[in-house]
């Protein structure tokens, strides 16, 4: 009864995700609000619906082909079953066979439905830049990281809850909280490992930027330019780095096609992140999410009944955060729209930072244009927005932005 119970969690899960998704879907043929319509013209308007239909049906065939895996797994006992005819010399050595082995099984699956969608959609809408080779190296290169995060984050609970007992859900909580914040300072280094680096030239753009760190007291540690067009048309920047001394990244796509202008309004917007320190106010609530979570596999881990119905014997911590996730999704729903909405709010206020700084009209004009070079969905379905989306629509933002402006119209008149 509770393999039942737990199979058709995971089907409402899914489908609950399908439902969304439908929605969406729906909302495709909705009237633009009147602050975006002059994103796309009607051609334009066209070949986005085009791509979304099409990338749309590429991801449900995926996700129907992984369901229906997940599920002859789950009702086969296929799990334990790997853990059984893997040669087991240690513990460490059979969980990192069975890591391994089960990322590779979904990698097989993915790289088919990911070619596709680089090679034959993105390519077709003009999205595309990368080469064989790239993907070839992409896809290895992240088969090994997928492996060593997942094994990482499997033996550290597994060291933890066996050593710390009863207090394991807290200590596990602290070290997540640590290693989030080490990331969170290291990214640069750690995105070596998919793209090169290069110094920012001197010029009107790196000034505007120093000038801009200045005056509120921030130090540059270095201002560097990555390669994204090795891979795509789209563009980004964000500023890493915690204290005084900030990191800023640039896209060449950012670098190459916006006016110096358009890309200071971007980088004031992700300076504004740092400015108020929205990674620290971020983490109250996440915090609070792992102690829950980790909790609830300190419970999952003590009931045996939970996973012998899956041919476990003892306790299998891969096994246990598994179910954990298909036994807690409408809580796991819960903490995410509740960090959505707080990185949403954050979001609004970095915007309100670059518009406060006079580039609130550059930063429209740059958020269309990353908006239409992405062919992103500028009119979401809100449930859509609500449960899924870090940031506010596009329409929401240039909403917000030209409030901004107005009130310094008023105060300067």
């Amino acid at each position: 009864m509770v393999k039942v119970l737990i199979i058709l969690s995971y089907l409402l899960m899914e489908g609950f995700d399908a439902f969304v998704d439908h929605l969406n879907d729906t909302y495709i043929d909705r009237e633009l609000p009147e602050n975006v319509r002059d994103v796309y013209d009607e051609e334009e308007y066209e070949k986005w619906r085009d791509y979304q239909n099409e990338s749309g049906n590429l991801d449900l065939i995926s996700d129907v082909i992984k369901i229906v895996l997940t599920l002859v797994f789950l009702i086969s006992n296929a799990y334990s079953w790997l853990f059984r005819v893997v040669p087991s010399p240690n513990v460490f050595v059979q969980y990192l066979c069975v890591v391994a082995i089960l990322t590779l099984i979904t990698e097989m699956i993915e790289i088919p439905f990911d070619y596709y969608d680089t090679f034959v959609i993105e390519e077709k809408y003009g999205l595309n830049k990368s080469t064989k080779g790239t993907f070839v190296l992409d896809m290895i290169k992240g088969y090994f990281i997928a492996v060593a995060i997942l094994y990482a984050f499997i033996m550290l609970i597994m060291v933890i809850f066996e050593t710390f007992g009863n207090l394991a859900f807290i200590v596990a909580t602290a070290a997540m909280v640590i290693i989030m914040l080490l990331i969170a300072l290291i990214i640069v280094p750690l995105m070596r490992i998919y793209n090169k680096f290069t110094p920012l030239e001197e010029g009107e753009l790196r000034d505007k930027l120093t000038d801009l760190c200045t005056k509120y007291g921030m130090k540059i540690r270095k201002i560097v330019v990555k390669d994204a067009s090795r891979r795509t048309t789209t563009s980004n920047a964000f500023c890493s780095g915690f204290g005084k001394m900030k990191t800023i990244s640039l896209d060449d796509n950012l670098v190459n096609n916006y006016d110096s202008d358009e890309i200071v309004a971007v980088f004031a917007h992700e300076f504004g992140h740092a400015r108020f320190r929205h990674v620290i106010k971020s983490l109250p609530f996440s915090i609070v999410s792992m102690l829950i979570t980790f909790l609830g596999l300190y419970v999952v881990l003590n009931i045996p009944a939970l996973y012998t119905p899956f041919g476990f014997e003892g306790i299998n911590y891969f096994f246990a955060q598994m179910l954990l996730s298909l036994m807690i999704w409408p809580l796991s729903k819960f903490f995410s729209a509740v960090t959505n909405y707080i990185s949403r709010k954050h979001e609004y206020q970095a915007d309100a930072f670059a518009a406060g700084e006079g580039y609130g009209d550059h930063l429209i004009s740059a958020l269309k244009r990353l908006s239409k070079e992405a062919l992103s969905d500028i009119n979401p379905h809100p449930l859509k927005v609500l449960l899924d989306y870090s940031h506010p629509t596009l329409s929401q933002r240039i909403e917000a932005i030209n409030k901004i402006d107005q009130i310094q119209v008023k105060k300067q008149r």
